[in-house]
C-alpha cells in the first residue's frame, strides 16, 4: 500500500510552505488558498483553513542506508525530539526501524522514519522518497481496521490494540489511535479534530470511506 497524498488545512500557510521549502528542502509549489509539497512519489497538500485542536501526524520514509547522514543532515535544521536518552527512536516490535521525531508548522508531529525491509528501493539522495505513515483518530479502532480490511485490502499491521492500530505495510501505514490517545513521542497532544483527505494505492481501488469526522479516505 502506498500514501499517494495527504490533504491537510493550516491556518499559516506561507508560513508552512516556507517551512517545507526553506527547512526540509522539499520542493512546494504555491497557489492562492494552497500549497503542494512534493515529497517523493507523494504529496502533502495544505490548504488555508480555520483553527483546530490537536495536531496532525506524517511519517516519510527514508533510506536505511543513509539514516546516519539524514539524521546529520536533519539535525543542522531542526530540533529533534529524544526519547530517554537518544533521538533515534526505535519503532515497535517487529517494526525493524528507527525514526527521527520533530515539530513541524502549527505543531504537527513529523517524522523521518527507515524501515529495514526499504532496503530494497531505489534510494536517490537523502530526501524522503514517500508519505510513509499518516495517523489519525477514530470512535473505534478495531471496527475501523476490520473496514479498511473489507473495503480497501489493507491488512492489519501489529502491533493492534483498542488504543493504538496500523493499517497497511511498511509501504504505507495509516495509524489509526483513538480520540483520547496522545500522540508519541511527546504524550501532549491529541489527533487533530481538522479535515483530513488521503489518498492511497491500495488492493481494492475506486473507493471512497469517511473513516471519522474528519477523515475521508480515497483509493486513487
Amino acid at each position: 500500500m502506498k500514501i499517494l497524498s495527504a490533504r491537510i488545512t493550516v491556518q499559516d500557510l506561507a508560513a508552512a510552505a516556507a517551512f517545507y521549502r526553506d527547512v526540509l528542502q522539499f520542493p512546494v509549489d504555491e497557489h492562492a488558498g494552497h500549497a503542494a509539497v512534493t515529497i517523493g512519489y507523494s504529496r502533502l497538500i495544505m490548504e488555508k483553513g480555520e483553527a483546530f485542536s490537536g495536531v496532525h501526524h506524517l511519517a516519510f520514509g527514508i533510506a536505511p542506508t543513509k539514516f546516519g547522514r539524514i539524521r546529520d543532515w536533519l539535525s543542522k535544521r531542526v530540533t529533534l525530539i529524544s526519547v530517554g536518552d537518544s533521538d533515534v527512536v526505535g519503532g515497535p516490535d517487529g517494526w525493524h526501524s528507527r525514526s527521527l521525531y520533530f515539530i513541524g508548522p502549527e505543531g504537527i508531529i513529523l517524522e523521518y522514519i527507515a524501515h529495514d525491509e526499504y532496503s530494497g528501493l531505489p534510494f536517490v539522495g537523502l530526501q524522503p522518497f514517500s508519505i510513509a505513515e499518516v495517523g489519525f483518530a477514530v470512535d473505534n479502532v478495531k471496527a475501523t481496521i476490520d473496514a479498511l480490511a473489507a473495503d480497501f485490502g489493507l491488512p492489519a499491521f501489529p502491533p493492534q490494540t483498542e488504543a493504538f492500530a496500523p493499517a497497511g505495510d511498511t509501504d504505507g501505514l495509516l495509524i489509526l489511535v483513538d480520540r483520547n490517545r496522545l500522540w508519541f513521542p511527546t504524550l501532549d497532544r491529541h489527533a487533530a479534530r481538522a479535515p483530513l483527505m488521503i489518498g492511497i494505492d491500495a488492493p481494492v481501488r475506486a473507493r471512497t470511506s469517511s473513516l471519522s469526522e474528519w477523515t475521508t479516505l480515497v483509493s486513487l
